[in-house]
């Protein structure tokens, strides 16, 4: 058995990051004696961003302490968040004996395996043994997975665990979680279920049960079962996060503010301060917004995780509130750090000009308005776009901020957060009277180019329905709504009229546009279903 484990280890690509040579030394030194030759070395995170940037990796061995600025586990959060893991790279987080509790029930972004010091040869060989034989075992549910095929992930689930069934749980989840994407509710709740009567304390499983609920709009008792789990699980995150959807779901801003809130006590990270921090600005809750957003400065000042967005949001919230000057003194500080992203010019300049107009400067605000409008064409119109609008209001210019707010909202008029906050910047620019008048009938608009489509394609006038929707999406590529229905038109021209390579293509990316605007999103789910339906369909009628 040895032999063959080690044959199999000597495949793997290793690195190690610690700021100790001693311990990297000794974890290679381990390393080399299970057979893994290849093993690269990292003292800084920024180094190791560098070589998991250009290298696949196997396995990473990450100390959680690093430096004063980045911990292991803000690492692991930047690789994730960026996609910078490759689907089977192996990450363990390495922590001391007095820390490792904390560590591992409040981790955001959970490792592969935790290791607790000291680490041996024999330790990390088993950890590595049983996460390979899992990957093996798991790879036809992984490989549709990734492909986006949920059906023949579900598919996989049954053919796997009938040959392997000691992975029961782990396919379970991974079947629950496909079936309830691909809106298949009975099934997913079936699996649920499953899971819970091999272990009743599965809280994944108990959370699924919930998302199925939501899933079937059932709001109220999805709550109530959330709130079941959090009960004798308070430090489960997921469940917060879950919570504030339901909430958002219902329209209670407040009740979102309040899930995110909690889910910051059990992890004050960045990523939770700006949840927290949005939710209390799209409620008014200002000072606790500008404290949110404070907080992730702090967290992530000179680390890997730090977000040009946060010494934005905070700004914005400065000049609502009233301290202009100090606005304008994160923006100047914020500008050296993030020199290099393309959009961040863009935003200052939005916020500034606010800022100088708050403070009466109106010579200063114009000349910054002027240069966040060069700077903002070409971007896409979304919430940030809208600033444009009310930098436009705070400098005088009505009928522009009137027409930036309306492009906003024509180019994704079915993001209700888009709209909600368009709503917010006339309310305070004094210009209440103008929401009928500009949301209204941008959204309104851009329904309506929806429908049209929709009662030319129900009448047979196939080509006149796609050419609208064709027509729109030129003047608005980014709009949600308008690339959903592009997509599923042309999925009903195809059951009916058969296969079109061309017309398959243009799904695809559509498609693809949609995953990039709607991460995770349900509707994108059940359009990439109707896509495969719709290919099987037409191959077999070949």
């Amino acid at each position: 058995m040895a032999t063959i484990l080690n044959t199999r280890l000597a495949r793997l690509r290793a690195l190690v990051v610690d700021d100790m040579q001693t311990m990297r030394q000794n974890i290679r030194t381990q390393l080399g004696q299970l057979g893994i030759e290849q093993v690269d070395q990292s003292v800084t995170p920024n180094d190791a961003i560098k070589r998991i940037r250009n290298t696949n990796y196997d396995v990473i061995i990450c100390d959680y302490n690093l430096n004063k600025e980045t911990n292991g586990q803000q690492v692991l959060e930047y690789l994730r968040s960026q996609k910078l893991l490759s689907p089977t790279a192996m990450f363990f987080m390495v922590t001391a004996e007095s820390s490792y509790d904390s560590v591992a029930s409040a981790a955001e972004f959970q490792p592969d395996a935790y290791m607790v010091k000291p680490l041996t040869g024999g330790k990390i060989a088993d950890r590595l043994e049983r996460l390979l034989d899992r990957q093996q075992a798991l790879k036809p549910i992984t490989d549709r997975l990734q492909m986006k095929d949920l059906a023949g992930a579900i598919a996989e689930c049954d053919t796997v665990l009938a040959a392997e069934p000691k992975w029961i749980v782990d396919i379970l989840k991974i079947k629950g979680s496909s079936a309830l994407e691909l809106g298949n509710i009975e099934q997913a709740r079936s699996t649920y279920n499953k899971a819970l009567t091999l272990r009743n304390d599965l809280v994944w499983a108990r959370l699924g049960l919930a998302r199925c609920d939501q899933a079937a709009g059932q709001l109220d008792q999805a709550k109530k079962l959330v709130n079941e789990v959090l009960e004798t699980n308070v430090q489960f995150v997921d469940a917060y996060d879950l919570l504030a959807q339901i909430a958002e779901a219902q329209g209670n801003e407040e009740a979102v503010l309040d899930a995110f809130n909690k889910s910051y006590a059990v992890i004050p990270s960045a990523r939770r301060s700006r949840l927290m921090g949005d939710a209390a600005y799209r409620v008014g809750n200002l000072e606790q917004a500008k404290q949110a957003f404070n907080k992730a400065l702090t967290h992530t000042r000179g680390s890997l995780t730090a977000q040009a967005s946060d010494a934005l949001s905070l700004a914005q919230v400065q000049v609502d509130i009233g301290d202009a000057a100090d606005a304008l003194a994160v923006l100047s500080a914020a500008a050296q750090d993030h020199q290099d992203d393309p959009y961040f010019a863009a935003r200052q300049a939005t916020i500034a000009a606010q800022a100088f107009a708050r403070l009466g400067d109106m010579n200063s605000a114009q000349a910054a308005f002027a240069s966040a409008k060069e700077l903002a064409d070409g971007i896409r119109a979304d919430i940030h776009t809208l600033t444009l609008a009310k930098a436009a209001f705070c400098v005088g210019l009505d009928e522009e901020g009137a027409r930036i707010v309306a492009k906003a909202i024509k180019a994704d008029h079915e993001n209700t957060r888009l709209v909600a906050f368009a709503r917010r910047v006339l309310q305070d620019t004094g210009n209440e009277a103008l929401i009928e008048k500009v949301v209204d009938e941008s959204i309104s608009e851009g329904a309506l180019i929806v429908e049209q489509a929709t009662q030319l394609m129900r009448s047979g006038q196939f080509d006149e329905s796609l050419a609208k929707l064709e027509e729109a999406l030129t003047a608005t590529p980014e709009n949600t709504g308008v690339l959903l229905a592009a997509a599923q038109l042309h999925l009903l021209w195809m059951s009916q009229k058969g296969l079109d390579r061309n017309y398959v293509e243009r799904v695809n990316a559509y498609l693809a546009q949609l995953d990039v605007l709607m991460p995770n999103s349900e509707r994108v789910a059940k359009m990439y279903r109707f896509l495969r339906e719709t290919l099987v369909k037409a191959s077999v009628e070949a």
